[in-house]
């Protein structure tokens, strides 16, 4: 069993790994090029919309799972601000034809004897997930009085079915702020520094050791690419525009064409949506809007290998075109800025022990590469690499 854990790297991973040594009363050493609440920190800027995304690791379900378990109670405190729960739509178009009812009710329903098409986890109880046609949405909508894209120009697009459930979307800058308060709190005087880069996992072990610590947590993301030399991490490149939620011009519903204008406009309530498929989204550019404490995040992209640390001018008239598809009075609200990061993705996530390094009292656990699902996984991937830790070698 570790005695003293040296943690490198401080995203969600590495922050959320720390707290978890030290609810095991595990003392731990963090060290990191940025700080955990600096804005080029990956993880501050994600969207924090609970759902498996980009993440192909065959453990990825689970790992959310557990992730969900840790914050389903914190959105359903209404008092607490690191979570909140939304409704979320996801368009879909696999399907096309009169035929599309009964096409959802043999081919993604459950009982009918069928492979179902839907991710395992939309079967959880919490996430009231339904699949429904466009028009089952909008007279659904009639109770739950959101601000939707309008369902009959989503339907002149292509799309006929889509995934509504309520998911919980983690304020992530607060949540990175609250773990750290929790490991500065720590009775075992946790050891945190920034500004410290490695070159070589040589390099770490022999830090590791200086700081009289018999094991290391590896959650450099990226950065292992250097570190360990892994010629399968790679960054997926993402880009977001912020709208002030409180100021945030949405445009009117047509008059005539949706069921939900029941409501009138100030009654309806925010919603994340999300698409993935053509003519408004793709793999790699993704169209979603995403409510996140006070701020409206419109996305996005997700490709793979591009460095670019900034925003391209097409991209920014792109994400523009995304927010006023998905209800943006664009003329009116402007954005309060801008966001460019990139998602550290791995085949295969490692949540491993290296056994070829770890001898001579000194064990080395790898935890990095989740690609777009870091804030869904986070504290599973966080309990298995603790537990990783202090399995007895």
């Amino acid at each position: 069993m570790a005695s003293r854990v040296l943690v490198v790297g401080s995203g969600v991973l590495g922050l959320r790994t720390a707290v978890e040594l030290t609810r095991r009363r595990i003392p731990v050493v963090l060290r990191s090029p940025v700080h955990p609440l600096h804005p080029s920190n990956c993880s501050q800027g994600a969207g924090g919309l609970w759902m498996p995304f980009h993440c192909d690791d065959p453990r990825t379900d689970r790992w959310a799972i557990e992730t969900l378990d840790e914050i389903y109670p914190f959105a359903v405190d209404e008092e607490n601000l690191l979570v909140r729960l939304q409704y979320a739509l996801s368009f879909k178009r696999t399907h096309e034809g009169p035929d599309t009812e009964d096409f959802l009710a043999k081919d993604y329903h459950k009982g009918t004897g069928g492979k179902s098409q839907l991710p395992s986890w939309s079967t959880d109880d919490r996430l009231k997930f339904q699949n429904m046609t466009l028009e089952q949405v909008a007279w659904q909508n009639i109770v739950y009085k959101l601000k939707l894209p309008s369902l009959s120009i989503a339907q002149g697009a292509g799309y006929n079915h889509a995934w509504f459930f309520e998911t919980p979307i983690i304020d992530c800058p607060k949540m990175m702020e609250s773990m750290l308060e929790e490991v500065d709190m720590d009775p075992n005087d946790v050891n945190v520094e920034t500004g410290v880069y490695y070159e070589s996992i040589h390099q770490v072990l022999e830090e590791a050791k200086s700081l009289n610590c018999d094991a290391v947590v590896n959650c450099t993301g990226l950065g292992a690419s250097k570190i360990c030399q892994d010629s399968e991490i790679i960054g997926g490149r993402g880009v977001l525009l912020l709208y002030d939620r409180e100021t945030c011009v949405r445009l009117p519903h047509p008059k005539a064409e949706d069921p939900l204008l029941a409501a009138p406009p100030e009654q309806l309530h925010d919603a994340c949506i999300m698409v993935e498929s053509s003519p408004w989204g793709s793999d790699e550019y993704p169209c979603y809007m995403i409510v996140r404490g006070d701020t409206i995040v419109v996305g996005g992209t997700y490709l793979e290998g591009d460095d670019e640390p900034a925003m391209r001018p097409e991209e920014r008239k792109r994400l523009l075109e995304n927010a006023r598809i998905l209800g943006v009075d664009t003329e009116a609200s402007k954005p309060k800025g801008e966001w460019v990061g990139h998602r550290p993705y791995r085949p295969v996530t490692r949540c491993e022990l290296d056994s070829e390094v770890s001898n001579n009292g000194l064990k080395l656990v790898h935890c990095y590469g989740t690609g777009g699902s870091g804030w869904t996984v986070y504290a599973g991937v966080a309990k298995d690499a603790t537990d990783l830790i202090l399995a007895p070698m």
